[in-house]
């Protein structure tokens, strides 16, 4: 290969010597080589590691056959001789790890479970981290309240039953809705308007047909908290609102119970376990002393969450349980789960604890009853009501979530009905956040979200003008109410002529879905 040079000087690069090149090629071969042997030797290790780790496993399954076998023996002994003292081993009677089969498993550990559990547990049987027969026996004999039915309850209750928890108890005064199915999987198109807790007993039993299983389709109260959570040897709260929350946690404090909590928003989620005052472990209200009236405002069915979040908290929440249940790891009494499911994340924060001003399970603590419970919970949100009628689906009532308005003020969907039936001039105000209006509206309604409306009054009197009456509407008849109120109060004010009247179609758009248009979708 050449070049020009200065003057058209031609430069010519000198091509490497045979014997340079010779060099470089062999050179090349024996770092393949290197390479080559390098992975060969690589591979051939981790084969000897997995080989070992095998053989190991293999090892502990024959020694646990063995103990199993030895115990068996050692019970027909007992049987025949009851006055030979079966704890009197030889060497040949001893196990590999020093222990003799009589001490490390007892005959009457093996002779409460059947061939038929030995079968069915026996993937859980094999763990050798303190699990095992002992393990199990306490599951049978143990008894657990789940608390909701729901997204989290649904991952709960299964893997409780199917690890063989003797008996399970769930409360949920609630029914199946088709948009509670792509979360809360416990239930099935067929279980539409069913109770919740009957629905997930159901399906309890058609996992695991020796299960005891009881459902609780009433809501849990001050009245019955204390007597459900007495009667169990551990609670879980997969509920989705404070006051249900704060009755839990004190019904486990009077009790002397442990509380494995659990919750689930939009795409994140949260896990801890409390020790409600037992060996000084801090309790809910150890970290949330006060009803905080704003807390908790959210739910799933106004705000959304994603499928799969409140399923792995409540996964998350059986493993806690089946820890506590069986005495093994380390529980999360001094630690905080965050999930983040966007992010792939998990955050461990540790808890502060027990706080001695708790109202509960301090020394000084004023809340001593669940009558005490109910008036320190007082502000709080509490569960939704399911109105029996098809279509209408949850109101918040007894949360006392909807304005009292004038009946001057409020409207009902039939009426309203009339209204744009006769083509009156009006503005119907949709005050839903806009990926709810997005999802579906009324034909001719304007999106004012609630938040939006004080900062939105001049664009309102344009809309109005002094002529045509508003109308406000909502998904159930709250945020329409409120939107209701904060308008007329503006207007009898006269500073904001413009606004003509205002009114509050009453049960919004569910209700209007049932008595109106069946077409139009409930969510």
């Amino acid at each position: 290969m050449e070049k020009r040079g200065a003057k058209g000087t031609r430069l010519v690069r000198p091509e490497p010597m045979p014997e340079q090149a010779d060099m470089t090629s062999a050179s090349a071969d024996h770092k393949g080589e290197d390479e080559a042997a390098s992975i060969r030797n690589a591979v051939a290790e981790e084969q000897k590691k997995w080989s070992t780790r095998v053989a190991d496993l293999e090892a502990e399954v024959q020694r646990l056959k063995d103990e199993l076998a030895a115990a068996s023996a050692s019970s027909a002994v007992t049987a025949a001789s009851p006055n030979e003292n079966v704890n009197q081993t030889t060497a040949a009677d001893t196990c590999t790890d020093g222990t003799s089969p009589s001490t490390a498993i007892s005959p009457d550990l093996v002779s409460d479970l059947t061939p038929g559990q030995i079968t069915r547990y026996s993937r859980q049987l094999l763990l050798a981290d303190g699990f095992g027969v002992v393990g199990q026996r306490k599951l049978l004999s143990s008894s657990v309240l789940v608390v909701g039915a729901g997204g989290i309850g649904s991952t709960v209750l299964p893997y409780l039953a199917a690890s063989g928890v003797g008996s399970i108890t769930v409360v949920d005064f609630d029914t199946v809705d088709r948009s509670n199915l792509h979360r809360q999987v416990i239930h099935d198109d067929s279980s539409v308007g069913v109770n919740k807790a009957v629905s997930a007993c159901r399906a309890l039993t058609a996992l695991n047909p020796t299960v005891s299983c009881t459902a609780v389709t009433e809501p849990l109260t001050s009245n019955n908290a204390l007597r459900l959570v007495s009667d169990h040897d551990l609670v879980i709260d997969a509920c989705d609102n404070p006051k249900t929350r704060y009755l839990i946690n004190d019904a486990c404090v009077l009790a002397g119970r442990r509380l494995v909590s659990g919750s689930a928003m939009g795409t994140e989620g949260q896990l801890t376990v409390y020790g409600c005052g037992v060996d000084g472990r801090p309790c809910y209200r150890c970290l949330y002393p006060r009803v905080n009236p704003t807390e908790g405002c959210k739910s799933c069915s106004d705000n959304g969450v994603l499928g799969t979040v409140p399923g792995l908290i409540g996964i998350l929440q059986a493993t806690e349980a089946l820890k506590l249940l069986t005495d093994t790891g380390k529980p999360m009494y001094d630690r905080l789960l965050m999930y983040d499911a966007l992010q792939c994340s998990f955050l461990t924060i540790k808890k502060p604890p027990a706080n001695r001003a708790c109202p509960v399970c301090g020394p000084n603590a004023t809340v001593k009853s669940m009558d005490d419970s109910a008036l320190d919970s007082v502000g709080a949100r509490g569960p939704a009501v399911v109105d029996p009628s098809p279509g209408i689906g949850l109101t918040a009532a007894s949360n006392g979530l909807v304005m009292n308005l004038p009946d001057e003020l409020q409207v009902s969907c039939k009426a309203y009905e009339h209204v744009r039936r006769e083509g009156t001039p009006h503005v119907l105000l949709d005050v839903r956040v806009p990926r709810q209006y997005e999802m579906c509206s009324l034909d001719g309604a304007v999106n004012i979200p609630l938040g939006d409306i004080e900062g939105s009054l001049d664009r309102i009197e344009d809309l109005s003008n002094g002529t045509k009456p508003i109308y406000c509407l909502c998904r159930r008849g709250i945020a329409s109410a409120e939107a209701t109120r904060i308008l007329s109060e503006i207007a009898s004010k006269g500073d904001r002529s413009g606004i003509h009247s205002v009114r509050n179609i009453t049960g919004g758009l569910n209700v209007w879905a049932h008595e109106i248009d069946p077409t139009f979708p409930s969510y």
